[in-house]
């Protein structure tokens, strides 16, 4: 089923294609060769306020920072960048740090900016600390080579672990063309109480980007369901009952959204739903960004 498309232009969708006129964007799963580690950690003044993203030089991190910076303009938020090296100080990641903080300030030069370096060998547990307190935190997800030793990105590593909402800026085939702005927001729902928290982060999100939302049930109990629609507070939501395997047909509809919400599953087996294998999944395999919430 093709996704319902307003037609109309929205807020993120100016943004998205702001950045996608001024900005260049190389290949962001091509190869790039390491760099040497740097310095002392700096933790940022992290509050509500504030969107972290974690960055490295890969080419990845320049549409994560893009994604990051777009959504501190969304909602009126600070946006700090942070990186880790693995031993000393050097001129490679202060340097890396300065083009970011350009790039942003090149296509929204109202979002304030500040930017950290932290060593450790351990980038996951860093970022997830520095964000204790962040409104979001947003990673690229990178692949291959970029594994760790347990198998796991440390965006995976993030998506799973960190407490608050996480953006997982996963992009083939960037950069997209204009109309991407203006799809929809997906999120899916199983009636648990954590899918829930996903559809209101979704409303939330949604409200702020000027689109819609298509919220899918995993488990629909009327037929008439999948042609619903209502508004909420502003934001028009088209429910759609969701049919056959959750992750497939969540990766499938990845393609057509601008970003999908899910809600993480509790570690308690008894409190696992249907949705928790999507969970590990769509952050590796979907088309768009995925937010990951509760």
């Amino acid at each position: 089923m093709s996704t319902i498309d307003s037609g109309t232009s929205n807020r993120f969708g100016e943004m998205i294609n702001r950045y996608l006129a001024t900005e260049s964007y190389p290949d962001p799963y091509a190869v790039v060769p390491t760099r040497a580690p740097a310095t002392t950690p700096v933790r940022p003044a992290a509050t509500t306020g504030t969107v972290l993203v974690g960055v490295d030089d890969s080419p990845i991190s320049c549409v994560a920072v893009d994604h990051a910076a777009i959504e501190a303009e969304l909602h009126g938020w600070s946006l700090h960048l942070m990186t880790i090296r693995r031993g000393e100080a050097d001129e490679a990641a202060e340097t890396l740090l300065q083009r970011l903080t350009d790039r942003v300030h090149a296509s929204a030069p109202a979002v304030s900016v500040t930017s950290s370096l932290a060593v450790g060998t351990h980038p996951a547990r860093l970022l997830m600390a520095a964000a204790a307190e962040a409104g979001l935190l947003v990673v690229g997800h990178r692949h291959g080579a970029t594994s760790t030793a347990l198998g796991r990105s440390v965006a995976d590593q993030v998506a799973r672990r960190h407490c608050g909402p996480v953006l997982v800026v996963r992009m083939p085939g960037w950069p997209a063309g204009p109309e991407f702005g203006r799809k929809p927001l997906v999120a899916a729902v199983d009636g648990s109480a954590t899918a829930q928290a996903a559809a209101e982060f979704a409303y939330a999100e949604a409200r702020a980007r000027g689109c819609d939302v298509n919220l899918l049930h995993v488990v629909g109990d009327r037929m008439d369901l999948a042609r619903r629609l209502e508004t909420r507070d502003g934001v028009r939501v088209h429910h759609r009952i969701l049919v056959g395997d959750p992750v497939t047909a969540l990766i499938q509809e990845s393609g057509r959204a601008a970003a999908v919400v899910i809600s993480r599953q509790r570690r308690n087996l008894l409190d696992r739903t249907l949705l928790g294998p999507a969970v590990h999944l769509l952050p590796q395999r979907a088309y768009c960004p995925v937010f990951l919430v509760g």
